[in-house]
């Protein structure tokens, strides 16, 4: 299941955590389905992405950042990523959270890679010459001739755009939410905008419950307490 896979604790669902993991499935299930994610540190955004890819069968990539990592790591990855994606075929819900936005650059990159499904200057030289051979071997293994590397170029951008599915995480109350909006459009423009609000304490009271169930905790209707 899939806490035991991914979590280190059972994932509790109730009303209003259906209500996000139906929102993130129905875009995750569309070609070019982009999310972000917008909500309070530990509401569950990242919990519920992964569950919902898990659930549809996508790959889940983050960056491992780390305090000597610029951007040239992070274009790395993104070479990474999207080579799995256009060229190895596989279907990735790459989690982006704000905290990893190290440098401008970061965005900029994504804002590009959400536009048009590739990022300018990302592959040159020794790079893009050796994605071309990947790309017309992947072609080729698909039963599909190309010799022009311009086809390769847009059948493989094609691919990314169609099976590299973004979820930004965001905080609202970060000092940096309102400059990240006006500066990387693409981030609203190409995603659907989730927004977690505070759970109730109805909700608090059924994750609560899940967790103590099993605990012997003496007669609660006793002592007039209840559920």
């Amino acid at each position: 299941v899939f806490y035991e896979e991914e979590l280190d604790v059972p994932l509790v669902l109730f009303d209003q955590v259906l209500d996000h993991v139906l929102r993130i499935d129905r875009v995750l299930r569309q070609p070019m389905g982009h999310l972000l994610l917008v909500g309070d540190s530990g509401a569950g955004k990242t919990v519920l992405s992964k569950f919902v890819s898990w659930m549809n069968g996508l790959q889940i990539f983050q960056i491992k950042a780390h305090s000597r990592y610029g951007i040239d790591d992070f274009n790395e990855d993104l070479r990474g990523v999207m080579r799995r994606v256009g060229v190895d075929g596989e279907k990735i819900c790459f989690i982006f959270d704000e905290a990893n936005v190290l440098g401008s650059g970061f965005l900029e990159a994504m804002n590009a890679l959400l536009a048009s499904g590739e990022v300018p200057g990302l592959f040159d030289g020794d790079d893009y010459t050796s994605l071309m051979s990947a790309c017309r071997d992947s072609a080729a293994r698909d039963g599909v001739i190309i010799d022009s590397e311009e086809e390769l170029w847009r059948r493989f951008t094609g691919i990314v755009q169609r099976n590299l599915h973004v979820v930004f995480t965001m905080n609202p109350s970060g000092g940096e939410w309102k400059n990240r909006s006006t500066t990387s459009p693409a981030l609203f423009n190409r995603c659907v905008v989730d927004w977690f609000g505070s759970w109730s304490p109805k909700a608090m009271a059924e994750v609560g419950k899940e967790f103590t169930i099993r605990l012997d905790m003496g007669d609660a209707e006793s002592v007039g307490g209840s559920w």
